[in-house]
C-alpha cells in the first residue's frame, strides 16, 4: 500500500511539473505543437516551416533503414518490403518516463502519396493504436515547406492520461525535431557538394 501511495505521489507531482499550456512553441515561434484526448487516445500535432528542396525532405522521410540514427528513442527501423507505394516498416525504441523504460516495438504501414503526404498505419505490436502522418504544404518560393505530424497514440500506459498525454506529445516533438535536424544536416551537405563542384 505504501509503494503504491508513493507511486502515484510522484506521478502527481510529475503531472503538476508539466502541467503547462497543451500548445507550445520553441524558440522563435518555429516550432508548433498541439496535443490533446480524445477518447481515451492521445492525438498529437506538431509542424514547422523547412526551407530545403522537396526532394531531401521526402528522402530523409522515407529512408526507413537509417530513422534510427537521427531519431530520438528510436533504436532500430528496418524496411521489411514495399507493396506498390506502401512500406511495411519493422521499428523498435525505448523511451524513458522517471524510473520507466518503456519499450515500443511494432510495424507499420508507411504509405506514401507523393508529393504531400506519408500515411502512418499500426500493422501489428505493442501499441493499442496508432495512426497519423506527415504532410508537405507548399509556402510561398524557393524550397520553402511546412511540414507538420499529426496522429493518434494509445501506448495503454499505467499511468493517468494527462501525463501519457504530456509524455506522448514530448516524445513526438522529440523525433520531429530530430527529423527536421536531419534535414538540415542533409541540406548542409548537398550545399557543400555544390559548392565544391562549383
Amino acid at each position: 500500500m505504501k509503494h503504491k501511495k508513493r507511486l502515484i505521489l510522484i506521478l502527481f507531482s510529475f503531472g503538476c511539473f508539466l502541467a503547462n499550456s497543451n500548445v507550445a512553441l520553441s524558440k522563435g515561434d518555429q516550432l508548433r505543437v498541439f496535443s490533446s484526448i480524445e477518447n481515451g487516445v492521445v492525438y498529437v500535432e506538431v509542424e514547422s516551416i523547412i526551407k530545403a528542396p522537396h526532394k531531401l525532405i521526402w528522402r530523409v522521410l522515407t529512408d526507413y533503414n537509417r530513422l534510427a540514427e537521427y531519431v530520438p528513442g528510436m533504436q532500430s527501423s528496418r524496411l521489411l518490403r514495399y507493396e506498390g507505394h506502401i512500406a511495411f516498416v519493422e521499428q523498435y525504441g525505448v523511451s524513458n518516463l522517471l524510473f520507466l523504460k518503456i519499450p515500443v516495438d511494432v510495424i507499420v504501414k508507411s504509405i506514401e502519396i507523393k508529393p504531400y503526404s506519408i500515411n502512418i498505419e499500426l500493422v501489428s505490436g505493442n501499441l493499442d493504436h496508432l495512426s497519423g502522418g506527415y504532410h508537405l504544404s507548399k509556402v510561398g518560393d524557393d524550397d520553402l515547406w511546412g511540414l507538420s505530424w499529426s496522429g493518434y497514440l494509445d501506448p495503454s500506459l499505467p499511468i493517468p492520461n494527462f501525463i501519457a498525454e504530456r509524455f506522448i506529445r514530448n516524445n513526438i516533438r522529440r523525433q520531429f525535431l530530430g527529423i527536421v535536424s536531419q534535414i538540415e544536416k542533409e541540406k548542409k551537405k548537398l550545399g557543400n557538394h555544390k559548392d565544391m563542384g562549383d
